[in-house]
């Protein structure tokens, strides 16, 4: 019998093309005597119930949970597992911060770390008159955007309104263009420990992300570099999340953004880190040590 009881969490479309990763995860924990049940987030129900926060899954007790193990952003739900008294990977403190690119920008501003300038804006509160690097072309990129999806290469300010328009709810960050365009880096960090880095390039395109057709190749840190990423990690203590960064003409690290629910397929392809086991792992020690 497993030790300790987890659910991993997502949403099901995703879990239609992670199938692998899922595997990996499940088998990952089978071999240390974690027991990892798959769970669809529209399967569950939540609120609270004689005062305390309940969890209604149709066939799966939540009563039995030792962890959860989010592999979808919902603020909402992260929180209610904590309300529970359940430990969820990532916390929703580092989710909410990580998924949130203002949020991230504020965060890192913090470092000394070098960023882009970028500017904060709303459908409502945009003024271009007010942005003082107002220089085309831009990016323009959703706070809750992820993957690269609902991020655009604008060139005017009715470019702009457009597009603000047609999300008249939604956070955006206008920000500078990079020095060098589709390039970036990514570094996986789990457990505050740097397990590997993916540069991601695109001839095609400003965005490099793999899932949308960028190659890939794995990196070694400079030391110089490690240590920027880990003034970024170190305060967050996260359990797993990847750290994205452009690079400036001189090919020096400039912040980009933190993934919260980080995908693997990059590192997968172009390392041999094992990082469904090397998490399980990590989950297993901070649950013991807990």
């Amino acid at each position: 019998m497993a030790e300790l009881h987890g659910w991993l969490v997502y949403k099901q479309k995703d879990a239609e093309v992670n199938r692998g990763f899922i595997m990996m995860l499940t088998e990952a924990a089978a071999a240390i005597n974690l027991s990892l049940q798959l769970i669809y987030e529209e399967d569950l129900s939540i609120g609270i119930s004689g005062g305390l926060a309940a969890i209604q899954h149709p066939i799966y007790d939540s009563r039995n949970l030792d962890f959860v193990l989010m592999r979808t952003i919902n603020q909402l739900l992260t929180k209610q597992f904590e309300a529970a008294g359940i430990r969820c990977f990532n916390s929703s403190s580092v989710a909410s911060l990580c998924n949130d690119k203002a949020q991230s920008y504020q965060y890192v501003s913090r470092l000394g770390i070098e960023m882009l300038d970028s500017w904060f804006i709303t459908s409502r509160t945009f003024n271009p008159e007010k942005i003082p690097f107002c220089r085309f072309p831009m990016v323009l990129k959703q706070s809750d955007g992820r993957g690269g999806k609902e991020v655009y290469l604008v060139h005017s300010t009715e470019e702009i309104e457009e597009i603000l328009m047609q999300y008249p709810h939604k956070q955006f960050v206008l920000q500078q263009f990079a020095e060098q365009p589709g390039k970036d880096l990514r570094v996986f960090v789990l457990g505050g420990e740097i397990i590997g880095a993916v540069m991601r390039t695109s001839a095609t395109s400003f965005k490099a992300n793999y899932t949308l057709g960028g190659k890939v190749a794995p990196y070694v840190l400079f030391p110089e570099e490690a240590e920027i990423v880990h003034r970024i990690s170190a305060p967050l203590k996260a359990d797993f999340i990847g750290i994205d960064f452009l690079l400036n003409s001189s090919g020096q690290l400039v912040f980009n953004e933190i993934e919260d629910v980080v995908g693997c397929r990059s590192l997968y392809s172009t390392t041999d880190v094992d990082a469904a086991a090397l998490y399980m792992g990590h989950i297993k020690k901070t649950l013991k040590k807990g």
